[in-house]
């Protein structure tokens, strides 16, 4: 029978019994604690999953658990958006330089239309080379940033800048580059400002995500990170050294177009590009009143001023010959490039359109030297009426 106060056996074991189900305040506190870890962890992994911003907080408040090793390919600058934009921006560019290249190299052969360079063909096609070569080592070490790269490519846009500044400044050189190689410089200079800017922003990158997902900045590299920057270190001063001789070439021919020719440039070819004519004497005539011939000098492989003029013009001034005239074929001394493809016969056409302008009359006497001797005998073979030796 059960007491009116309740205080029988069974009823006080049965208390007892369900006292001992509860779990102590101890007990309670470690669970509560073991939930409170859990959903820290969880959320540091929400962190973790959620994309990375220049907008996403620092975690410098308190160092929650979560926090990744340095080496944790998780940790990496590609985890921003704007370095990833930056990388393929420098995809985008390389393939639009290269592109830029092989059409040059091309133009070399095969001159599109209006992509005459009345200059050295190969000038642009230096400033485009070294273009590609700076944008590969800035793609291929894009996430090993350094101070000695961004110095490095800094210098070159310098010189590159320096490069634009002589050849929009000098008439003669601006005339010979044209819009062709006046695009490459600007270019080059550009790709190199670019490769400082995408450097130390993928530095900043670098450094932010450090602090982000393992709660410090790395100050120490890796061998591997030390290797790739001194071999990017070292052709970076290889494309510095480059930079400075196409910079000096540049200075050295603002210099020579300082120089008077001797003769006049005329414009040939429809105005695509101006040779150089130079006639010496007076035209004399016989007692007939039909005109003595003049003598006219073809060069070798060296121009006709650094091979014949001298004893020429000696002959000339002790009466042996009246009258001579030479000219430089193109591409060579003040003669402009010709487009290409340019053949023996289209120089000897450019010879003979460019007399005609000036007004020379035959008969000639034709004197060529080296290779000039081909040219002398194409040229008399078109020209049989004014021939009057050879």
């Amino acid at each position: 029978m059960v007491s009116l106060w309740g205080n029988n056996k069974n009823s006080t074991e049965e208390e007892d019994d369900n006292d001992a189900g509860r779990p102590t305040s101890s007990e309670r506190a470690e669970a509560r604690e073991a939930i409170a870890a859990r959903e820290a962890r969880e959320a540091a992994a929400i962190r973790r999953s959620e994309e990375a911003n220049e907008r996403t907080r620092l975690l410098r408040e308190e160092r929650v658990p979560g926090y990744l090793h340095p080496d944790d390919p998780a940790v990496s600058p590609y985890n921003l958006w704007s370095v990833r934009a930056l990388r393929w921006f420098e995809i985008i560019f390389l393939v639009i330089t290269f592109l830029w290249w092989v059409l040059l190299l091309v133009s070399i052969f095969v001159s599109p239309p209006r992509f005459n360079s009345r200059g050295s063909g190969f000038f642009d096609f230096s400033f485009t080379s070294l273009t590609v070569g700076n944008i590969l080592v800035g793609l291929i070490f894009f996430s090993v940033p350094s101070s000695a790269m961004s110095i490095l490519s800094m210098s070159i846009s310098v010189l590159l800048l320096i490069d634009v500044i002589i050849i929009l400044a000098v008439p003669q050189i601006r005339i010979e580059e044209g819009w062709v190689g006046i695009a490459s410089v600007v270019w080059a200079a550009l790709m190199a400002f670019y490769n400082v800017i995408a450097n130390r922003t993928v530095k900043w990158g670098k450094a932010e995500e450090e602090e982000r997902l393992t709660g410090r900045t790395e100050t120490k590299r890796s061998l591997k990170e030390w290797i790739a920057i001194l071999i990017a270190t070292v052709i970076m001063v290889v494309y510095v050294v480059i930079a400075v001789l196409l910079t000096a070439v540049l200075v050295l021919r603002s210099r020579d177009a300082t120089l008077k020719p001797p003769g006049e440039k005329i414009l040939i070819d429809g105005g695509k590009y101006s040779v150089h004519v130079s006639c010496t004497g007076d035209r004399t005539y016989f007692e007939d009143g039909s005109a003595k011939p003049t003598v006219l000098l073809e060069g070798g492989y060296l121009p006709v001023l650094n091979s014949m003029e001298d004893w020429v013009f000696n002959a000339q001034k002790n009466g042996t010959i009246d009258r001579y005239c030479w000219w430089d074929r193109p591409g060579l001394a003040w003669s402009e490039n010709a487009p290409s493809p340019h053949s023996a016969g289209m120089s000897t056409d450019a010879f003979t359109e460019a007399l005609a302008i000036k007004g020379e009359e035959g008969p000639f006497i034709l004197v060529g030297a080296g290779i000039g001797g081909i040219y002398t005998r194409i040229f008399s073979a078109r020209n049989v009426r004014n021939i009057a030796g050879k």
